[in-house]
């Protein structure tokens, strides 16, 4: 082991010199380029070496191995595993165990049985795919080494992209809610909704004709009960803000009941008629014949004139052309009278704010879930909106959050001394630097070298 890891070392040490001797001057690119190579392939053949030096240790305890009731069934075997550096390929012992048969360097240095693909790609993969297609991912993260279904696998293996509250019990005086759906397509062919909850601070301007919401986070998941995600945003709030602090918490969205539910779970809160969807609704009444009631419409409701409006309404009623027509105005009237409240408010409310949920639904959801052609299964969706919602959060997807193939396994007594034996190992040469003299030489008798010639005659105990 002693020899292989120098001869790793010195052969990556040579190449890098040999790139900075050279006599043609290369640019900082092409020296980017073949010191990234360089350095992959060193990473690669250290832990493969390193998987192996710990192989050899669990080996070498003849011992210990008796005494737990474990013996060699196979040497040698093979293993590949794609990491973000390139494929790893190394050579480990299967062994005989009293629960049954089973590779203890794989445990030891953290790779599951028949996972292919480290932890640290399966996150970059999953959180690629949050703003791109799964083969878009694939190709970005793995230059297409993995397939399109394998995103999606490890997509729907991922756990703790729950919004956690910063506890930091910021006090502000007023917040702003807004709340509203993506209409997604399923592969069945029809559409589904998908909400979404917005969570800010207020509206302020970026630049000309951009404006931005202030400490946005949001909230979403196919599938989830609406009691069940607003009980999920007043538990954040609760922790994230002081609540006793907030004299108005403003719900903006189009009326929705599972909208209006959310007032029983924000404190201190109303409710506010969405403007896009006011004009959305004037304007399904207003076409052809109609055009010219728009103007009456918009009077009676920025004056806030409840019986103007039903007048405006009637008289429309009376020159409807066809019944779907006179249904469509029914509706249009209940509509808005049932959503009185949400724009009464603003006659003398005028801390409630701007609309901004349209604009949410286009940047949060639908640029990734009902944007061009697609057809999601009802199990991909539900994964997507959550890992969307976590990643314009501003989060990361990490190692941590790809679920394990069994979350409550753990080490046997054999292993756990195995993984104790290696910290010691490597406790030795923590401090040593390759660096420290100038007269360095590969073969000369170091600390690091003097651990693995310890290793491979004596052994350490367990």
């Amino acid at each position: 082991m002693n020899t292989r890891l120098s001869r790793i070392i010195e052969n990556f040490t040579n190449k890098v010199m040999e790139r900075f001797s050279q006599e043609n001057i290369l640019s900082v690119e092409q020296m980017e380029d073949s010191l990234w190579e360089d350095s992959s392939n060193f990473i690669r053949e250290g832990i493969a070496a390193y998987a192996e030096m710990v192989d050899q240790m669990i080996l070498e305890q003849k011992e210990a191995r008796k005494i737990s009731g474990i013996s060699v069934h196979k040497r040698n075997a093979s293993r590949e595993y794609l990491s973000r550096f390139g494929q790893v390929e190394f050579a480990r012992t299967y062994y005989k165990t009293e629960p049954g048969y089973g590779y203890l360097a794989d445990k030891v240095v953290g790779l599951e049985s028949y996972d292919r693909i480290s932890k640290n790609v399966c996150a970059e993969l999953v959180d690629r795919a949050a703003l791109m297609s799964y083969q878009r991912s694939s190709e970005e993260t793995t230059k297409g080494k993995v397939t399109k279904q394998t995103v999606m696998n490890k997509i729907r293996k991922t756990k703790g992209l729950e919004l956690i509250p910063k506890g930091k019990g910021r006090k502000v005086r007023y917040l702003y809610v807004a709340a509203d759906e993506d209409h997604v397509p399923l592969q069945s062919g029809k559409n589904v909704i998908v909400p979404l909850i917005t969570v800010h601070e207020g509206i302020e301007n970026v630049s000309k004709n951009r404006n931005r919401c202030v400490n946005a986070k949001h909230f979403s998941e196919y599938g989830k009960p609406p009691k069940v995600l607003w009980e999920e945003v007043g538990a954040w709030l609760a922790e994230e803000y002081d609540i006793d602090s907030i004299e108005r918490i403003y719900l903006h969205g189009d009326g929705a009941n599972w909208i209006r539910t959310g007032l029983e779970f924000l404190p201190r809160s109303c409710f506010i008629l969405d403007k896009y969807h006011i004009e959305k609704s004037i304007k399904t009444v207003t076409g052809g014949s109609m055009r010219g009631y728009i103007f009456k419409i918009r009077r009676a409701i920025q004056n806030y004139d409840l019986k103007r409006f039903e007048d405006v309404v009637d008289e429309m009623l009376m020159e409807v052309e066809s019944s779907s027509q006179g249904e469509r105005l029914v509706g249009f009237k209940k509509y808005i009278m049932n959503n009185w409240d949400g724009i009464l408010i603003r006659q003398n409310d005028f801390k409630c704010g701007g609309s901004c949920t349209e604009a949410q639904v286009s940047h949060v959801l639908a640029e990734r879930l009902s944007r061009g052609p697609k057809g999601w299964s009802e199990e991909g969706l539900k994964h997507m909106s959550k890992l969307r919602v976590f990643k314009v959060n501003g989060e990361c997807v990490k190692p941590e959050n790809i679920k394990k193939r069994n979350e409550k396994a753990e080490l046997s007594e054999m292993e756990k001394r195995a993984v104790r034996m290696v910290k010691e190992v490597f406790a030795e040469a923590k401090n040593y630097s390759m660096f420290e003299k100038e007269d360095f030489e590969i073969g000369k008798m170091t600390p690091i070298t003097r651990m693995f010639k310890g290793i491979s005659h004596t052994g350490y105990a367990f």
